[in-house]
């Protein structure tokens, strides 16, 4: 007898003939809800940025169109995302997407929409980073133990 029962809570299929890897997930609360609800955010190496509230779905029930919050295509493959706190002078959560050849910082706000059209996503790049060689994966966190912002390695 098991203590523990697995149940699929909820699932999507991203992307058609897209590409991803290990670093192409994060989940956290990238727009700074304040019901602190986490979201999924997925890159592609097709360019495509993709932001989801999952809701739990009933067994054989497809996910739902507003569960994706965000979706945009980039000019350059994903190759990760990261969430953290990465812009000075703000405690808020902010997303870094990495490129080939560049690190970029982005914002993701949302707005109150229209009642039949929903909330509204934005994303707003804060700042970006232009790197002298090809990017593979980062790391990022409290280096140095600054606790009020996250670096990047």
């Amino acid at each position: 007898m098991s203590l523990f029962k697995a149940r699929e809570w909820w699932s999507t299929i991203v992307g058609n003939k897209e590409e991803f890897d290990q670093g192409c997930l994060c989940v956290a609360n990238v727009d700074n809800s304040s019901s602190a609800q986490d979201k999924i955010i997925v890159g592609s190496y097709m360019g495509f940025l993709r932001i989801y509230n999952p809701h739990p779905i009933k067994p054989g029930d497809a996910m739902q169109a507003e569960d994706l919050l965000l979706e945009v295509q980039l000019p350059e493959p994903i190759l990760q995302v990261e969430v953290g706190k990465f812009v000075s002078g703000t405690e808020l959560l902010h997303l870094a997407v990495l490129h080939c050849k560049k690190l970029c910082i982005y914002a993701v706000s949302g707005s109150l929409g229209n009642i039949e059209h929903g909330n509204q996503y934005q994303l707003k790049r804060m700042y970006e980073h232009n790197l002298q060689r090809t990017a593979y994966n980062m790391t990022h966190g409290p280096f140095g133990g600054i606790k009020v912002r996250s670096c990047f390695m």
